[in-house]
């Protein structure tokens, strides 16, 4: 019986002198000299007592007790342990833990953009024909899981419709038509309180003789839903560069039928159907990106190869600084197309070509040199926009020492390194290694 209390005892012991050691610690310069003096002193009369195996067991207790004594006189808040201060360390502690673990091992990620689809999804939509069934109450709950987001937006007055459209000469002098570029804005924060506001998107549409704007998440791509709402046949479209070309389909059919106009705000493109005030103009839903986590170690001993999957920092990247010079503090997700000294090129079929070989592996850079458009790979396009920090592959490029080459799956909407150059080695963060939300057919080891 002596062993097990003796053992009991040096555990109370234990105990004691740790919470000793915090008091010492944390309230040793507002203790009186007197009192923590004493307080060390039966500290180390009851670490003797630990290793003394001679000692009485009643003797033991005697130094305990004198110890816990003191200890409530000196440990303020610190000792005895309260319930609030108990969970205080835990949650301190859980955050250590988990802020170690993002730095050094995994990183939580969220796909932004839709640049790495199919292989990742970024904000993508499901959309509905505006006289389509609403999803029921019960369902929407249940796609809050999954973070989708229903939108059924009536329309504010009743009359034509029209999407407002800017014009341009191409290189030939032909005039070449765009919708107009969104407006960023912030949302109305959580639940419309104005708290936590987000940055969005607004688009203004005219309906009748007004314009009637519409707020999305940012970086959403709202033009996708205006695509398959009122152009349902463009949309099903199989063309190289998928939307974009989609809607020139749609402004050389209504430049035929005579619907482009100048309206009252500027040239705008007139949809062939009108709208109804308080009829819903818009039915669609918004599923949110691929979140999921990165691998942040293994690049530690081991340099990515061409084909990986890379998230990266773009601070260093001059190529994406905003209008006042100052650097982008986002992540990128990208695919690695060159590794330093490897030579790329784009084909006129839309194959990349590494080192003068069409690639072999991965398998979504060979189902885009492909141009398997029936499984959502369209092909390698040899430009991506950009300034004087752009590296077309109309030509064949060499990969600079101590860089990368990135680009996105989804070439035709990929803003990469074909527009704002190459990725230094040491901004490399790691790779994707499991996608962990939604439960989709990505759910699971990142590919």
């Amino acid at each position: 019986m002596s062993f097990y209390q003796r053992r009991k005892l040096r555990k109370i012991g234990n105990a004691l002198l740790e919470a000793s050691e915090k008091v010492h610690l944390y309230r040793g310069d507002v203790l009186a000299k007197a009192a923590l003096n004493e307080q060390l002193e039966l500290a180390e009369h009851v670490r003797l007592a630990g290793r003394n195996r001679q000692m009485e067991l009643t003797q033991v207790e005697v130094h305990l007790n004198r110890l816990h004594e003191v200890l409530i006189r000196n440990g303020g808040k610190i000792y005895p342990v309260t319930s609030t201060t108990d969970f205080t360390e835990m949650v301190v502690m859980a955050a250590i833990v988990a802020g170690s673990i993002r730095s050094f091992f995994l990183q939580p990620f969220k796909i932004p953009t839709n640049s790495m689809w199919p292989t990742y999804n970024g904000m993508t939509a499901e959309v509905r024909s505006p006289d389509g069934e609403e999803p029921s109450l019960p369902v929407r709950l249940l796609e809050k899981l999954q973070w989708t987001w229903t939108y059924v937006i009536p329309a504010e007055s009743s009359g034509e419709i029209a999407l407002p459209i800017g014009m341009s000469r191409g290189e030939r002098g032909q005039v070449e038509y765009m919708l107009r570029p969104r407006s960023r804005v912030e949302d109305g924060g959580l639940f419309g309180t104005g708290i936590w506001k987000s940055p969005a998107d607004r688009y203004d549409i005219q309906v009748g003789a007004a314009m009637q704007s519409i707020v999305v998440p940012a970086d959403f791509g709202f033009e996708a839903v205006l695509l398959r709402t009122f152009f349902p046949e463009e949309a099903k479209l199989a063309l190289p560069r998928q939307d974009h070309d989609r809607w020139q389909a749609v402004f050389a059919r209504a430049k035929r039928e005579d619907r482009i106009k100048s309206g009252p705000f500027g040239p705008v493109l007139v949809v062939p159907r009108p709208a109804v005030a308080g009829k819903t103009l818009f039915n669609f839903d918004i599923l949110t990106g691929d979140m999921l986590f990165v691998d942040r170690m293994s690049y530690n001993f081991v340099d990515p190869a061409r084909g990986d999957t890379i998230v990266f920092r773009t601070n260093n990247i001059p190529g994406l600084n905003d209008q006042y010079g100052q650097p982008s503090q986002n992540y990128y997700v990208k695919r690695l197309a060159g590794v330093p000294g490897q030579k790329l090129r784009v084909g006129e079929k839309g194959e990349l070509f590494v080192d003068g070989k069409v690639v072999t592996s991965p398998e979504p850079m060979v189902l885009n040199s492909r141009r398997a458009m029936d499984q959502g790979y369209f092909g390698y396009f040899p430009e991506a926009g950009g300034d004087r920090y752009a590296i077309p592959l109309q030509q064949e490029y060499t990969v600079k020492a101590g860089h990368y080459f990135a680009m996105g799956d989804n070439s035709s909407n990929s803003y990469d390194s074909r527009g704002w150059g190459e990725v230094p080695a040491e901004d490399v963060v790691g790779k994707p290694l499991f996608i962990l939300h939604p439960f989709t057919k990505h759910w699971g080891p990142a590919k």
